[in-house]
């Protein structure tokens, strides 16, 4: 999910688990990675999970700080995280299968699912919703209709989101003219998926993606009432600033104190929504490299590009293309309040960095980022 601009700018115990399947990382490597979240590394703060990967062998997991700091429970490799919008790629992932299975393509005119988009001049493809180029302006970008903020405090959903956006009669831009990251393109891409399955999002997750890949710690929160074993629980800093960016909002928050403690009550998903770990992420990359599930057709569908007018060709399947020293990766990043995840996938060396916070500022993306580099250093990268 991505909020406000001035908001997000805000909230952007070495003892908990430790496990090593493979000599490759040294003494020395485990203690310049644990020393990135030496900080965190206690039972009276949030913290992280991390895992690395290289082709099938598990070289690293471990944690850091307390999924829960009413009881200080550790974090470990099996705790489940919100993972903010790295589940785009998964929503991805399902448009790939229903393209294997011939009931869509990416000149599909979205319409044909989404009725209401056939309000608008130009034609919305699907490709247009998987690259972010689609014209609809998103919902956190807009007014809510009964005046409550955003924020993840106050209840909303998908249709909710959906209905807000595309109340707007015009598109920002003609598909395909511009670049502009929007949930609800992933929303919608999220209800096709139900109007061509017959199923509901999460159902057609877990059937076809989540439990042929052995992930059976991970799920869609399309409700959030349920009770999700070992889930951690979202903290922001209690900073002088943060506590006044929520009172902007309308909360009334205190300023006494380490952490704010910030439960989802928004129960959307599409462009969020999935709740992991680092073990089934670990399984997530490790496919990557095996090809076992999908074959290379689902390999190369998650890794397509196209260029658009807009000249950008970087984005895949809810995956972005860039590089790290000269090392080509694809990853997509997720920050929403009180969490913070990066799964880095660097592709011809066949290792990946998982990162997963129950920070709101955890900034997962860079400390993946400084544990590739470390890597890089030592030459197992």
């Amino acid at each position: 999910m991505k909020i406000s601009t001035a908001f997000i700018s805000l909230l952007i115990v070495i003892n908990c688990y430790s496990q090593t399947f493979d000599n490759t990382l040294t003494n020395q490597i485990k203690f310049k990675i644990d020393n990135i979240f030496a900080t965190f590394a206690k039972p009276n703060s949030a913290g992280y999970a991390i895992g690395i990967v290289k082709g099938t062998k598990i070289l690293y997991t471990k944690s850091y700080g307390s999924a829960n700091l009413d009881y200080e429970i550790p974090i470990t490799e099996n705790s489940a995280f919100d993972i903010a919008s790295v589940s785009k790629q998964f929503t991805a992932a399902c448009i790939a299968l229903l393209i294997i299975d011939n009931k869509v393509t990416l000149k599909t005119p979205a319409e044909i699912f989404i009725p209401e988009l056939s309000k608008y001049k130009d034609t919305i493809r699907i490709k247009h919703l998987i690259y972010n180029t689609s014209g609809i302006i998103d919902y956190y970008k807009l007014p809510r209709p009964d005046g409550e903020s955003w924020v993840t405090f106050n209840y909303f959903d998908n249709t909710y989101c959906i209905k807000v956006s595309l109340n707007q009669d015009t598109l920002a831009f003609k598909p395909g003219d511009k670049w502009d990251y929007c949930n609800v393109n992933y929303m919608l891409l999220a209800k096709i998926v139900e109007k061509i399955s017959g199923q509901s999002f999460r159902e057609f997750c877990m059937q076809r993606l989540f439990l042929p890949l052995g992930m059976t710690h991970t799920l869609v929160n399309d409700d959030n009432t349920e009770i999700i074993q070992n889930r951690v629980t979202p903290y922001n800093e209690r900073t002088h600033e943060i506590v006044d960016a929520y009172r902007k909002e309308g909360f009334d928050v205190n300023y006494d104190g380490k952490w704010i403690q910030h439960l989802r009550n928004s129960p959307h998903y599409g462009g969020s929504g999935v709740v992991t770990t680092v073990n089934d992420l670990i399984k997530w990359s490790e496919n990557f490299f095996t090809k076992k599930f999908g074959g290379q057709e689902f390999y190369d569908l998650m890794h397509h590009t196209e260029k658009f007018a807009n000249g950008r060709d970087n984005q895949a399947f809810g995956l972005y293309f860039d590089t790290l020293k000269g090392r080509s990766y694809v990853a997509w990043d997720g920050g929403d309040y009180g969490v913070s995840s990066q799964v880095i996938r660097f592709i011809n060396e066949k290792v990946a960095i998982i990162v997963l916070s129950n920070i709101g500022t955890g900034e997962a993306y860079k400390k993946a980022n400084t544990i590739a580099e470390i890597l890089i250093d030592k030459k197992i990268l």
